[in-house]
């Protein structure tokens, strides 16, 4: 998978396809495929269709579009774990065994970081895919509290046939409001422990670009993998590569490309062009439209309506935080129409018809003084210090700094009881039980 520095975190519905080109378009190298249940993955084709496309058509796993791509599992059985790698065989750069997920779905599930307490399964389940797959076995991993068993643990997970590791810098008990600052610290111990024999990546704490470069400084780790701040803001987090991702996009195939491309043709540069280098927040119009264009133009592959809706909250949050046009998030709720009632393709028309709704409340907004007239194109930081003092216009992505707090989430539940019932009643059709 060469040298990759800026990596996507694995997602649940987020880190799609088309998420993954985007991200790759603006500098990621290294995507992960969203966490897939190995015992559906292996025994449910519809399942396994849905979660990624293997027909003739689909770019899913397919060099340069989607390379290189690491497929992660969950998983508590090796003979299921193996033959849900096996399907993907070809298709990624290696497959990841999950033991980080915190939910109540995975402890239910005996799954993820569930399995810190099972130490022999966590063996068994590597290195059975370590002895009977081509494809290297890799593991994404969260600490523990102390320092000790953390490298007690991340010296078995390796010993067991692991061939890169990721370390979240965060307990299984930091999670929602209780999420806290990921430990740097013990990432750079377990990157003492296992280095050079094992690349170790470090995920957690780069909500923004200027922490990517201080992590990887004090961790000493292969490459930052981020989550929350890819979503976000997709267009700045790696803005140090931005230059690969142009590239990237010369090679995306038509009319992908030109689709692509063509959503610039929507800021209003005033002649004076911006800084495709430095550029670190863009109009959150723009980002969506470049999503969607992805979307629209992928052969074969069809994006959940659900991935689409919570990719667009993301995007547009600064706004809503802001206390403007809130109407607007509840017809987000309402567009698609609901699953059956419209085609693909005019259920992501609405949502085109949503973006382009907001940029005429944003260009209102320009011209009525509450948002600066210069901020219709992508700024850079410098910009953003010296012309708007240090604050983001909310026009425009921009990292989502956490804080503790007793209302923290509800935003976040306001897009929940939207799509809820339709992501309950998807997956009881395939046998899964989604928690609170």
């Amino acid at each position: 998978m060469g040298r990759p520095k800026y990596v996507v975190a694995p997602m649940v519905d987020q880190s799609e396809l088309a998420w993954r080109i985007l991200s790759r378009a603006h500098g990621a190298n290294l995507c992960y495929t969203p966490m897939f249940h190995a015992a559906l993955f292996s025994g449910n084709d519809r399942y396994q269709q849905e979660m990624f496309d293997l027909s003739p058509d689909s770019l899913e796993g397919v060099a340069p579009y989607d390379r290189p791509l690491v497929v992660q599992f969950c998983a508590n059985d090796k003979d299921q774990f193996l033959a849900a790698a096996r399907k993907v065989e070809g298709k990624c750069d290696a497959v990841d065994l999950n033991l980080g997920c915190p939910q109540g779905i995975a402890k239910r599930g005996r799954y993820g970081a569930f399995l810190m307490e099972e130490w022999n399964l966590i063996r068994d389940l590597i290195s059975h895919l370590h002895q009977n797959l081509a494809t290297p076995i890799i593991a994404k991993m969260r600490v523990y509290p102390t320092l000790a068993k953390t490298l007690h643990y991340a010296s078995h997970v390796y010993s067991s046939g692991a061939q890169l590791l990721t370390i979240h810098g965060r307990t299984r008990d930091m999670k929602g409001q209780q999420t806290g600052l990921a430990s740097w610290d013990k990432i750079r111990e377990v990157v003492k422990l296992v280095s050079p024999k094992v690349p170790v990546l470090a995920n957690g704490g780069c909500p923004s670009a200027e922490e990517v470069q201080p992590c990887l400084d004090q961790t000493g780790a292969y490459a930052v993998m981020s989550a929350e701040g890819n979503l976000y803001n997709p267009f700045g987090l790696f803005r140090d590569n931005a230059a690969e991702g142009r590239a990237y996009v010369e090679q995306l195939p038509e009319p992908m490309r030109s689709a692509f491309k063509a959503c610039e043709d929507e800021l209003d540069l005033n002649g004076a062009g911006w800084d495709r280098d430095n550029a670190a927040y863009a109009p959150a119009t723009f980002v969506a439209s470049e999503y969607l264009a992805i979307v629209r133009t992928l052969p074969s592959t069809k994006t959940a309506t659900s991935a689409i809706k919570a990719h667009l909250y993301k995007l547009f949050r600064p706004v809503w935080a802001a206390g403007r046009h809130l109407e607007m998030r509840e017809k987000l709720g309402r567009a698609g129409g609901g699953a059956g009632v419209l085609e693909y393709a005019e259920r992501v028309a609405q949502y085109q018809a949503w973006v382009d709704d907001f940029r005429e409340l944003i260009k209102a907004d320009r011209a009525s003084g509450l948002l600066p007239p210069d901020c219709n194109r992508p700024l850079t930081h410098t910009e953003v210090q010296s012309l708007f003092n240090g604050v983001v216009p909310y026009s425009h992505c921009q990292p989502y700094l956490r804080v503790t707090k007793p209302t923290e989430g509800k935003e976040e539940d306001e897009l929940k009881k939207v799509d809820g019932e339709a992501k309950r009643k998807r997956a009881a059709e395939e046998g899964l039980v989604i928690g609170a």
